[in-house]
Parts: C-alpha cells; sequence; structure tokens
C-alpha cells in the first residue's frame, strides 16, 4: 500500500452520514497542513501546576502524559503511562532567528508517528497572542517542496508537512508559546518510517501566525530558517494482529469481512473484502481499543481505499495492555489466543 493508493480522509464522520452510507459521495484527496486546536483550556494544566500560591514547572514526561491523557478524554492506564516514561526524548535544542527562539524541548514517536514538542519565544514587547503558529511550506526550484524533515546523513526526505497544534499556556498576553507539531507516515513507505538512532534534521523555514476569527490579520512573523537535529534513542515497532481468521462486521447496510485489524502503538490498519468501493471502513466507525483496566482508546479515521483504512489512535498504547477492539455495536474483537502474554 502507498500514499498513491489511499485517500486522505483526516475528519471525523458525522453521526448523520451514517444511515445515508450506501450514498456517500467520495472525497477527492486531500492533505492536512495544520488544524485547529480542539484541545481546550484545561490544557493550562500540561504547563503549570497551580500549588498554592506558586507555579510548580512540570517535567517533559509529565507534559507528554497530560497531553495524551487529554487527547484520550481519560486518564492513562498503567501502561500508557510507562510507555510514555520510556519512550519521551529530552532534546533542548534552540535556535535563535529575527529575534525569535524557536526550541525543541523534547519529543516521543514510533514508526509511523512522532510527537515533537516545540516552544516559540519572542522578544519580550511583543506578546504571542495568536491562536497558532505554523511552519511554512516553500517550494523548491524543482516544484518539491522543501523537506520538513530529512535523515541528517542521506539528505533523504521524510515528510515537507506536519499537522501544527497550539497548546494553551493560560496566558495569552505573554511572549512564549507552545506548539505540539505532529508528524504522520502512516502511508510512508517501509525505508521513510521513523527509526532509532537515525539522526534527523528538522527544517523550518518561515514562521506565521493564525486567528480563528477576524481581529487580526494572519501574516509571517519571520522568514528565517531554524534547523535542528533530532535522534530518536528508542522507538517501538512491534504490531498485534487482531484477527487470526476473517470475521464479518457490519454498520447499517454496510457488511465487509475483517481480514485483518493489525495494532502498533499509535494506531490501527485494517483490511476487509466484500466491496468494491470505499465504504468499508464504515464498519469500523467509532470502534475503540480497549485495555485490560478498562480503559478506552478511540480509533480515529485518518485514511482510507478501497479495502484498506488507517486509524490513528489519540495517545500511545502498551500493546501487552490490549484486552479488545470494541466495536460500535457492542461486538468485541479479542486478543487471539496465540498473541495472549503468558500469565
Amino acid at each position: 500500500m502507498t500514499g498513491r493508493d489511499l485517500l486522505l480522509g483526516l475528519t471525523e464522520v458525522e453521526p448523520e452520514f451514517l444511515a445515508e452510507a450506501e450514498n456517500y459521495p467520495l472525497a477527492s484527496a486531500r492533505q492536512r497542513i495544520f488544524r485547529r486546536p480542539v484541545l481546550a483550556a484545561a490544557l493550562i494544566a500540561l504547563v503549570l501546576i497551580f500549588v498554592g500560591c506558586a507555579y510548580v514547572v512540570v517535567s517533559e514526561t509529565e507534559w507528554f502524559q497530560s497531553f495524551f491523557a487529554q487527547r484520550q478524554e481519560q486518564g492513562l492506564s498503567e501502561g500508557q503511562a510507562a510507555y510514555v516514561e520510556e519512550n519521551t526524548k529530552i532534546i533542548g535544542q534552540s535556535v535563535k532567528k529575527d529575534g525569535y527562539t524557536l526550541t525543541v524541548e523534547s519529543a516521543i514517536a514510533d514508526p509511523y508517528h512522532a510527537y515533537i514538542k516545540l516552544r516559540l519565544d519572542a522578544p519580550f514587547w511583543e506578546k504571542l497572542d495568536a491562536d497558532q503558529y505554523v511552519g511554512d511550506v516553500y517550494r523548491q526550484e524543482d516544484g518539491s517542496f522543501e523537506p520538513l524533515l530529512s535523515v541528517r546523513d542521506t539528505q533523504q526526505v521524510l515528510c515537507s508537512v506536519g499537522s501544527w497544534e497550539g497548546m494553551d499556556d493560560g496566558d495569552p498576553k505573554d511572549n512564549s508559546f507552545q506548539i505540539m507539531l505532529i508528524l504522520d507516515q502512516s502511508l510512508a513507505a517501509e525505508d521513510s518510517l521513523f527509526k532509532a538512532g537515525v539522526p534527523y534534521q528538522l527544517h523550518v523555514h518561515g514562521l506565521s501566525k493564525y486567528y480563528w476569527d477576524d481581529r487580526k490579520p494572519d501574516e509571517q512573523i519571520t522568514d528565517a530558517v531554524f534547523d535542528f537535529e533530532i535522534v530518536f534513542d528508542k522507538i517501538n515497532a512491534d504490531m498485534l494482529e487482531m484477527i487470526d481468521e476473517p470475521i464479518t462486521i457490519s454498520r447499517d447496510s454496510i457488511s465487509v469481512r475483517l481480514t485483518s485489524l493489525r495494532l502498533h502503538t499509535t494506531g490501527v490498519y485494517a483490511t476487509y473484502k466484500g466491496r468494491n468501493d470505499e465504504r468499508g471502513f464504515f464498519c469500523l466507525i467509532d470502534a475503540v481499543v480497549v485495555l485490560r483496566d478498562g480503559t478506552q482508546v478511540p480509533m480515529i479515521q485518518g485514511a482510507i481505499t478501497t479495502g484498506e483504512s488507517i486509524w490513528q489512535l489519540p495517545s500511545p498504547i502498551d500493546l501487552d495492555e490490549v484486552d479488545h477492539v470494541l466495536l460500535h455495536d457492542g461486538t468485541k474483537i479479542p486478543v487471539p489466543e496465540t498473541e495472549k502474554s503468558p500469565g
């Protein structure tokens, strides 16, 4: 499966479309460069914890644990918290250009997704009050986009765009702004997946600010280049196959034979038969991965094509904790006996 085989469908499907699935108009391919943040002001707690009359800065590990808990809208399981603790990479690199300092604070990744935590600092007299600050996308002379992430030693381009999400630090009138940059390689070839021990170059050329209303115009704040080196110490490439023999799943008038449901730490890949169009993914809408302690991690629609679909998880999971996948109609797909850990 390659990127050309898949249609990028990065928005959730509204419930009213389900009843009309047979007449669902297929969207053209589209690519997300950035999206409006969905996290509420509760993310203040990710940066500062209020204790009495003092603020205590949390560790990078604690920050990521809180970030992922907010994304899955419930506390992390013991295994999830341990996974984040073991895989958070402290980086702490800063580049200052045109009075702006961009810092790569920390990151966490598996082969398919990298979460890179950034901080933008402006001169003390400039207040960073925009809703979003996003790296610009530049075309090169050959028509391709400048790489956002590449392999430093070989210059192999991994990706040219990412999802930039603004983090609310509780003070819109200060000169600092936190950003979560999410890089998605779910559609990439094997040699373009994230790997441990490889020096990557993060290349940010220009920064622009965006507002979600008309109170101020969107504009570029600098066209300076910010380059960083990132090396992931640990990359968990484990997979868990939930299907040992095909099963029939359905929703409304759509039915398919599910032939594979492979889980990795940040996503799910499904294959199925029985339809000659892309609508088979409807059978997996609203599915969740259920962990042994009852934690439910929702599967979020990513890319779809005929017979295949990719789903994102809002937080990493420990595959040893997986108990079953729960479908919208209550159907449970348990971990096959051959895949269960002893004891």
